[in-house]
């Protein structure tokens, strides 16, 4: 009995080693993207802790910025700050679900810091590039980190 159980351990850590992953050396840019979120997440926090605690900190209107008030656009960014949070998390585990709703709040990200460059240009700046760089790991290495 205990040497059927040995063996059977054995044989799945054989067949374990003899199988081969479909990822290539591109899969770092996955885990990359997935390190981005976790830093575009603290930047969309700053940005909407920025907005609701210090209202004179942007360069446009003192009660209105762009489309909305300060307080609606700090909330903003600290929702797309939790939910690049937490599929940054996922990316990095090899989520499906996280690559795709991270692509979805990049975009989204990336429409509203486009908006954000006349309030803040340097940081917006930076933060469209971050963006860019997390869609293009996603879309185009994304599949390589799944896990089954």
């Amino acid at each position: 009995m205990l040497i059927r159980g040995m063996m059977k351990l054995l044989n799945k850590e054989m067949s374990m080693a003899t199988q081969t992953n479909n990822a290539s050396g591109w899969v770092g840019w996955v885990y990359f993207a997935g390190f981005l979120m976790l830093a575009r997440a603290v930047i969309q926090g700053i940005f909407g802790f920025t907005a609701l605690m210090k209202s004179n900190f942007y360069l446009v209107t003192k009660d209105h910025l762009i489309v909305a008030n300060y307080t609606a656009w700090g909330w903003t960014h600290l929702v797309l700050g939790l939910v690049l949070l937490t599929a940054g998390i996922s990316v990095l585990n090899g989520g499906t679900w996280g690559r795709i709703i991270g692509v979805i709040v990049t975009t989204i990200s990336l429409v509203v810091n486009l908006l954000f460059i006349p309030a803040y240009p340097l940081w917006s700046i930076a933060a469209l590039v971050v963006d860019v760089l997390i869609l293009y790991a996603l879309l185009v290495h994304g599949a390589e980190a799944k896990t089954d």
